[in-house]
Order: structure tokens, then sequence, then C-alpha cells
């Protein structure tokens, strides 16, 4: 079922605004909550309209209609356009592995590489941040428990202060905007990790406006709190690579 709506609020709990989220959805007279990863709901503003493919019935909780992870397809318009939103980017591909001396196909893998959304997949992530920059002083990930300490730690543990189960609250160095792409096994042996690896996107760092005292605005002002070199050029991949060999 397609229904055509627009965006009435959202709703991005604070501690677990990287893999949960509710955009609430006004439709043929209907309001339903669909459930999606924080990084995507924070994207919404009220008066959106939108597009909603239901895949399965809507669930009743607390008087509302809700659409689970997997339950609809959805859509945002935007100048014209149609832009699919959810469910969040997911492709498959296979790695063939040969023998060095015959040729022979030895074993296949096969990867799927999607934008993480569960908690698992920061918990993950953490776990492989780890081996390229944490040390027992430098932590690379910030953990919530239950109880609401913060505290430092590069894997899942209880709260070092009540231990209480605790939940992946920020990785470190990443900003409101980050999103992440995981590459993991679709099929796997017991001793095989599931994800074996992750990519963080980051949108550009846009222009820079700020008001000063007098309440005048002084516009585009990134080149003066961040190094030229850090936007000029914006993309040339022959000088980038030529630098790298030049290294």
């Amino acid at each position: 079922m397609l229904l055509r709506g627009k965006v009435v609020g959202s709703e991005i709990p604070r501690f677990k605004h990287r893999w949960f989220g509710i955009l609430e959805v006004e439709a043929d007279g209907e309001k339903y909550d669909l459930y999606m990863t924080g990084n995507a709901a924070q994207w919404f503003l009220t008066g959106d309209e939108v597009e909603v493919e239901i895949l399965k019935e809507p669930k009743e909780r607390d008087g509302k209609l809700v659409l689970d992870f997997d339950d609809y397809k959805l859509w945002k318009f935007y100048e014209g356009d149609r832009i699919p939103v959810w469910p969040l980017f997911e492709k498959e591909v296979e790695a063939k592995r040969y023998s060095p001396l015959t040729g022979e196909l030895l074993y296949t893998y096969k990867i799927r590489a999607r934008e993480a959304k569960y908690e698992s997949d920061f918990e993950a992530i953490a776990e492989l941040e780890q081996y390229h920059y944490a040390s027992q002083k430098e932590k690379v990930a910030l953990w919530r428990c239950e109880n609401g300490h913060i505290f430092e730690a590069n894997t899942k543990q209880r709260c070092p202060v009540c231990g209480a189960e605790s939940h992946i609250l920020e990785i470190k160095g990443s900003t409101p905007a980050s999103r992440f792409l995981i590459f993991e096994l679709v099929k796997k042996e017991e001793y095989e990790p599931r994800i074996l690896s992750y990519v963080r996107v980051d949108p550009p760092i846009p222009l820079m406006h700020r008001r000063l005292p007098n309440g005048e605005i002084e516009k585009k002002v990134r080149e003066k709190v961040f190094p030229e070199e850090w936007f000029h050029p914006a993309f040339w991949p022959e000088r980038i690579m030529k630098e790298l060999y030049e290294e």
C-alpha cells in the first residue's frame, strides 16, 4: 500500500540518537510512527512531503500505528525530486579467492555493504576502531548505562560505577552528521567476524557565517577557521594520488 503524507513530528532519544529515532507521518487521516535510525530521522522537518509504502501490517502500540525498521519504504520529496530515504543503502557482492598455483577457485565470500543501523553495528564499529587509534589512555567510544552514568571504553561492558548494563552513546571523533558504511559477511564460519570493516562518511563542512557582537553578519568564514588545504582543491583525485606517491 502506497500513501502520500506529511511529516508532523519526530522523536530522537538523546542517548540512542545513532541507532534509533521515530518519524511521525500523517497520511489519509491516520498517524504512523516510523521507526528508523536517528541518523536518518534528523534530516526531516515538520511539513516535509513524504511517500510511504507499507510492506507489513502496522502494529498498534500505546494507541499508535507503528511501522518497524523492516515494515516500510520511505521517500522524501525535495524540489520536485522523489528521493529514497528508507531502507538505508544496502548491496551484496561476491569476493572470490583463487589458488595462486592452479588458478582454481578456492572459496567465495558473500559480502553485504550497508549503512549501519542497529545498536550492534555501532558496537562492532567501536571494536574495530580500537585497533586503529585506541590505547590505555585513549578510548574510542562513549557508553551510557541504564542509570545514566557515561564512561569511555573500547568495547561494550558493564558500568564501572554501578555495574548496570550499558549502551553505546557515541563514536568519539564523529559528528552528528556522520554516517557509517559497514561490510559484513552474509554467511560465515564460527571463527569469522560478522563485520569485516567500516567506512565513516562525513558530509562536507558547509559554508560558515557568524554574527558579530554589533549584529553584523560576516559571511563565509570557513577558510578563516580551517586550513585552506582542507577545501582547495575540493576534489582532485589525480593530485591526491600524486601527493600520496610522492610521500
